[in-house]
C-alpha cells in the first residue's frame, strides 16, 4: 500500500492531535489474537501517540519479557490511517512458555527526546500476558499447515482444515477466471503466476495485496459475499504494478474497481456515482485524492472508479493507460496537484475542468429509488461492520490492521495469525447478522437490511442482545454450540431457522433446522 497523507473525511474519527509522546496499555497489541498458546510465534504492534514534529523512525522502542530484552527498533511502519507504528513480527517464541509473563514496552529508553516528550513516565507500559498451554489450542488448529496448489494462473496457498482447503478445487477455477478478467481489463499479462494466500479470518474488507494477494475465504465472511470481485480487484493491483509502479491510492483503487465492474459486486458504476451526488455523500476530488484511505471506504472507492471510468469511456483506455503508467510525483507535490499536472499533459484538462465535465455527466443520469437505497444501504452496512470490528474484532479494522506478508509465515509454518480470531457466541451472532444483512442488500431487500442493521447497532451501542432479533440470533448460536456446532450462516424466517454450521474441529458444512417452541429454539426432528 502507498502511504497516505492524513486528514479525515466522512465516517472516520481522527486521532486527537498530541504534543506529548506517550504510550498507553491499549497501544500495545499482541498477535495472534485473541489468545496466545504455547508454541505461538508472537508479533507486537506498538501504536503510540507521536507529536507531529517528531521523526517516528528516530523513536526507539524496546520490548522486554520477564525482565529480558526481546527486541528493539524504531517506529518505521505506518498503517493506512497514516499512524506511525512499531511492528515486530514473529519475534517471541512461546514454545514451552505457558504461564503469565511480564511484558514491558518502553519508548525512548535513553530519554534522548526532550522537545515533545516532557513526561517520560508515560513512555512505558507494563502488562501481564497469559500464554495458555499447548493442550488448550483449538482442535482445528492443532494439525493446521500450509498447503500449496498451482493452477493455470496462480499459486494458491491454503491452510489445511479450512473452508478454502475444503473448496480448493472449486476455488481454483474462480481464481483463474478472476485473474483472466483482471488481465484483459488492463491489457497486461502477469509476468509470472500470481501468489494467492487464502486465510480464514477477516482483515479489513476481505483482501489486500502488495507483491502477493491475501484474501479472506471463510463460511462466515461478515465483510460481504464478494469473493470473486475481491479476487479481480486484488489481481489488478498485482498486474498493473508491472506498468504503473508509481500509481497513487486514488488511481490504483479506482482502476481496480473499474476493471472488476464494481466494488463488492457487479454494479452500474456511473449510476452509483451519480447517487453520491443525489445523497450529498460526494467528496470533491482534490480532497479525496490527497487523503484517500481515511475517507469512508465505499464512498472513496466508488468516486475514484466513477471518475476514472468517465475518462476511459470518453477518451479510451489507451490514453488513460498512458496517463496512469507515466504518473509521477515531484518532490513536495500533493497527490491532487500531480493528478492535475498529468491531466493537463495527457488530456489537456485541469483537474477542476475534468471534474466539472464528469459531474455534468452524472447529473444527466436518471436514478431510481433502488439506486439510492442500495448505495445508502451499502455505506451504512460497511460503517456498521467496521463499528463491529472496532468493538469486537479490533485487529481486523482496516485503518489500524496489521497486514502481514505471509511468505515468511509459509516458510516457518506459521498459521495462527491467518485463522485465529475472536469467536465468542457474541462474535458469531453479530457476524451471522452481518452476513444476513449483506444477503438482504444483494437481494434488493433494503427494508430487511435496515431492520438487521438497527438491531446490530443496538447491540454495539449497549453491549446487550436485548431486542428480539439479536436475542434470537444469540440463542441459536448458543443452542447450536451445545450440540457441538459452530454456526456460520443463519436464515431466520418467523418461528423457524435454517442454519449452516460446522462440527467442532471440522470444516464440513451441515444444515440444521430449528423451531421456536415456548420461547426456546429447538432442533427440528
Amino acid at each position: 500500500m502507498i502511504e497516505p497523507t492524513v486528514t479525515f473525511g466522512p465516517g472516520i474519527v481522527p486521532t486527537v492531535a498530541t504534543d506529548e509522546l506517550s504510550l498507553m496499555p491499549d497501544d500495545v497489541v499482541l498477535f495472534p489474537v485473541p489468545v496466545i498458546y504455547a508454541g505461538d510465534l508472537v508479533s507486537f504492534q506498538i501504536l503510540p501517540d507521536v507529536p507531529a514534529d517528531l521523526a517516528p523512525d528516530e523513536i526507539l522502542v524496546q520490548i522486554f519479557v520477564d525482565g529480558e530484552i526481546l527486541v528493539e527498533g524504531g517506529l518505521v511502519s505506518r498503517n493506512l490511517a497514516g499512524q506511525s507504528i512499531g511492528l515486530f513480527e514473529w519475534v517471541w517464541d512461546t514454545t514451552s512458555r505457558a504461564g503469565v509473563h511480564e511484558l514491558r514496552v518502553v519508548l525512548d529508553p535513553d530519554d534522548r527526546i526532550q522537545v515533545g516528550d516532557l513526561n517520560q513516565a508515560d513512555n512505558e507500559v507494563r502488562l501481564d500476558v497469559l500464554v495458555k498451554g499447548a493442550a488448550d489450542r483449538p482442535v482445528a488448529e492443532r494439525n493446521a499447515a500450509w498447503l500449496t496448489h498451482e493452477t493455470e494462473s496462480a499459486v494458491i496457498h491454503v491452510i489445511t482444515g479450512t473452508a478454502a482447503h475444503r473448496d480448493l478445487e472449486f476455488v481454483s477455477g474462480i481464481v483463474d477466471a478472476a485473474i483472466q478478467q483482471a488481465s484483459q481489463a488492463v491489457g497486461a499479462t502477469p509476468a509470472e503466476k500470481l501468489q494467492l494466500y487464502l486465510i480464514e479470518r477477516v482483515i479489513g474488507q476481505g483482501g489486500y495485496a502488495g507483491s502477493v494477494m491475501v484474501i479472506s475465504y471463510l463460511d462466515r465472511d461478515y465483510a460481504g459475499d464478494g469473493f470473486y470481485e475481491v479476487l479481480v480487484h486484488e489481481s489488478v493491483h498485482l498486474i498493473d504494478r508491472q506498468f504503473a509502479p508509481n500509481r497513487i491510492p486514488f488511481l490504483g483503487e479506482g482502476v481496480a474497481v473499474w476493471a472488476t465492474g464494481g466494488h463488492y459486486k457487479i454494479e452500474d458504476i456511473d449510476r452509483r456515482a451519480a447517487a453520491l451526488l443525489e445523497t450529498g455523500l460526494y467528496i470533491p476530488l482534490p480532497a479525496l485524492i490527497d487523503d484517500f484511505y481515511p475517507v469512508q471506504h465505499e464512498i472513496g472507492y466508488l468516486a475514484a472508479a466513477g471518475f476514472e471510468k468517465y475518462l476511459i469511456d470518453q477518451y479510451g483506455w489507451g490514453r488513460f493507460r498512458d496517463f496512469y503508467a507515466s504518473f509521477d510525483l515531484q518532490p513536495g507535490e500533493r497527490y491532487s496537484a500531480a493528478v492535475d499536472r498529468q491531466l493537463q499533459t495527457h488530456y489537456g484538462l485541469t483537474l477542476a475542468q475534468a471534474e466539472v465535465n464528469w459531474l455534468a455527466f452524472l447529473r444527466s443520469l436518471s436514478l431510481t429509488e433502488a439506486d439510492v437505497a442500495d448505495l445508502l444501504g451499502t455505506v451504512r452496512y460497511y460503517n456498521v461492520m467496521r463499528h463491529y470490528q472496532r468493538t469486537y474484532d479490533p485487529t481486523a479494522y482496516y485503518l489500524e490492521a496489521w497486514l502481514p506478508f505471509p511468505g515468511y509465515a509459509l516458510e516457518q509454518g506459521i498459521t495462527a495469525d491467518f485463522i485465529r480470531h475472536p469467536q465468542t457466541p457474541e462474535n458469531i451472532a453479530l457476524e451471522t447478522m452481518l452476513v444476513a444483512t449483506d444477503r438482504a442488500l444483494r437481494a434488493g431487500d433494503f427494508q430487511l437490511a435496515a431492520v438487521q442493521l438497527d438491531s446490530i447497532e443496538q447491540v454495539l451501542a449497549t453491549g446487550k442482545f436485548a431486542d428480539p432479533l439479536s436475542a434470537n440470533y444469540l440463542q441459536l448460536v448458543k443452542q447450536a454450540d451445545t450440540l457441538g456446532y459452530e454456526v456460520q450462516v443463519i436464515e431466520l424466517t418467523g418461528r423457524s431457522a435454517t442454519i449452516l454450521a460446522t462440527p467442532a474441529g471440522s470444516s464440513d458444512l451441515r444444515q440444521l433446522h430449528f423451531d421456536l417452541n415456548g420461547g426456546a429454539w429447538v432442533l427440528a426432528t
